[in-house]
Parts: structure tokens; C-alpha cells; sequence
């Protein structure tokens, strides 16, 4: 699998992914649904504390979604940083939450425990979740393109 390097190949991708995701919705394909919001949310999150000049991982290590909202809640309780503005504890707890009950479904497939209405509700909450932090994401990383410039100048 070759990694993305560029913001276009990055842009194609995420474009592939939420159409993916879209027609797994729409085809009551919930589990597909959910590792797509899973992955998307993780991306986000990345994403986010790249902008913010933060990601130090090693080349190999991968880093939890658990990890990327602490980071992402370290960088919002920063006096002074635009993080605060978008990205709240409670839409950070709603990221960890809905982590957890995914996991939950993951463990239940193989027990005839799982029931097709939970997916369905797991997926309908992801994808709320992942156009909210999209959204926020978005506007943080306007946010510090409009900073960058005042702090060249001084």
C-alpha cells in the first residue's frame, strides 16, 4: 500500500472514503459504515494536530484515536489557542464514547450478539460525528492560516 504524500492525493482519498461511506449508509452496509468513520475520525484527528505543529511520532509507532483526542484536548486547553474555539470537551468525549461502543459491536460479531439496529445506530452517530469534527477541523486549520501571517510579521 502506498502512503499519501500530497494534499491533492489526500483530498481524493477523503473524497473516496466519504463516498464510500455514503453508499454504505445508504445500502445498510453499517459495519463497512462504521470502520470508514473509524478511520475517518483517526485521519481528522491527525490532521489537526499536524496544523498545530504537534505530531512527533516515531516512523513506525502508530498512535491510538484515545491518544489523538488527548492531544487534540491538550492543544484546546492551551491559553490562547484557536483550539478552544472548536473542538469542545464535550465533542471530544462524544469522539471516545462512540470509540468505545464501536468497540463494544467489534466484540459481539463472532458472539450472535450483535443485531443489526445497533450497527445501524453505531454508523447514524459516527457520521454525525465525523461532519461535525470535519467541519472543526476545517475552520481550526483557516484559523491558523490566518494566524501564521501576524506572527511572520512581528
Amino acid at each position: 500500500m502506498t502512503e499519501i504524500t500530497d494534499n491533492m492525493q489526500k483530498y481524493a482519498n477523503y473524497r473516496e472514503q466519504m463516498g464510500r461511506l455514503s453508499k454504505a449508509m445508504k445500502n445498510g452496509f453499517y459495519l463497512e459504515a462504521v470502520s470508514i468513520e473509524y478511520a475517518v475520525m483517526e485521519d481528522r484527528l491527525e490532521s489537526i494536530i499536524r496544523h498545530s505543529g504537534r505530531w512527533t511520532p516515531k516512523s513506525d509507532e502508530h498512535v491510538s484515536i484515545h491518544r489523538k483526542v488527548k492531544r487534540v484536548e491538550k492543544l484546546a486547553e492551551e491559553k490562547n489557542s484557536p483550539a478552544q474555539k472548536y473542538f469542545t470537551a464535550e465533542l471530544l468525549k462524544s469522539i471516545l464514547q462512540w470509540k468505545e461502543d464501536r468497540n463494544d459491536l467489534m466484540h459481539k460479531l463472532m458472539n450472535q450478539q450483535l443485531h443489526t439496529e445497533d450497527l445501524r445506530s453505531a454508523a447514524e452517530s459516527g457520521q454525525a460525528i465525523i461532519k461535525t469534527l470535519s467541519s472543526k477541523a476545517k475552520s481550526y486549520h483557516r484559523a491558523l492560516e490566518r494566524i501564521k501571517p501576524k506572527e511572520n510579521t512581528n
